[in-house]
C-alpha cells in the first residue's frame, strides 16, 4: 500500500480587479506562479508529506501484521483438513473466508480515509492560499495570476513563487492532516473480522 501525497492548488488563473462596476476590461497584466514549488517548498506542504509519511507507514506495518496472522491461520487451517470432520472443516473455510474479506476491505477503506485527509489538508492551504494571492495580485498591479506549467517563455520579474511561499509560510507554516472517522457500525464490523456493509 504505497501512496504519493500530490498537494494540488487550483488556483490555475486568478483575475483581480479594483472596480465592482460593469467598465472597460483593464489591461491584462500577467504574473506567475509555479505550483510545483509550492506544493514541495512551502512548510505547509512539508509538514503536510511528512504526516503522510507516517500515516503510511504506520498502516502498512497494522496491515502487513494483520495479513501475516491471515496468512498463518490459513496454513493451518490447511493442514486441518485431513483430521477435522468436513462439516467442520468447511464451517472453519467459511469463517477464514469472511476474515479475508474483511481484511481486503479494511485495507480499501484504510487508503480512502488517507485519500479523505489528505483533500482536506489540501482544501485547508488552498483557503489560505485565496488571500495571498490576492494580496499580491494588488500590490504587483497584475490582473491575471498564471500557472508556470502553461507559459512558454516570459520575461524576468514576472514570476512570484518565491513571494507566495513566503506569504504561506507566514500565514500557514503547518496544518494538521486528520483521518476521517470510521462509522461505527464499520469499524465494529472489522473489529469483529466481518465484511463490512458498503
Amino acid at each position: 500500500m504505497k501512496y504519493i501525497l500530490a498537494t494540488v492548488f487550483a488556483f490555475t488563473a486568478v483575475a483581480f480587479s479594483t472596480t465592482s462596476n460593469a467598465q472597460a476590461i483593464p489591461e491584462a497584466k500577467i504574473a506567475v506562479v509555479d505550483n510545483r514549488l509550492i506544493s514541495s517548498n512551502a512548510a505547509v506542504a512539508i509538514d503536510i508529506n511528512r504526516q503522510v509519511a507516517k500515516i503510511q507507514a504506520d498502516m502498512q506495518t497494522e496491515m502487513q501484521t494483520k495479513g501475516n496472522a491471515l496468512r498463518t491461520e490459513e496454513e493451518e487451517l490447511k493442514g486441518q483438513s485431513a483430521i477435522m470432520p468436513q462439516e467442520a472443516y468447511n464451517q472453519k473455510v467459511a469463517e477464514f473466508q469472511q476474515k479475508a474479506v474483511a481484511y481486503q476491505r479494511e485495507v480499501q477503506l484504510k487508503s480512502r480515509q488517507l485519500e479523505v485527509a489528505i483533500a482536506t489538508a489540501n482544501t485547508e492551504v488552498e483557503r489560505a492560499l485565496k488571500p495571498i494571492l490576492q494580496k499580491i495580485l494588488q500590490e504587483t498591479g497584475a490582473t491575471i495570476l498564471l500557472e508556470k506549467a502553461f507559459v512558454l517563455e516570459q520575461a524576468p520579474g514576472l514570476d512570484v513563487t518565491t513571494r507566495v511561499i513566503e506569504e504561506l509560510d507566514l500565514a500557514m507554516p503547518t496544518t494538521t492532516v486528520v483521518l476521517p472517522e470510521l462509522p461505527a457500525d464499520v469499524a465494529a464490523a472489522l473489529e469483529a473480522g466481518q465484511p463490512a456493509a458498503n
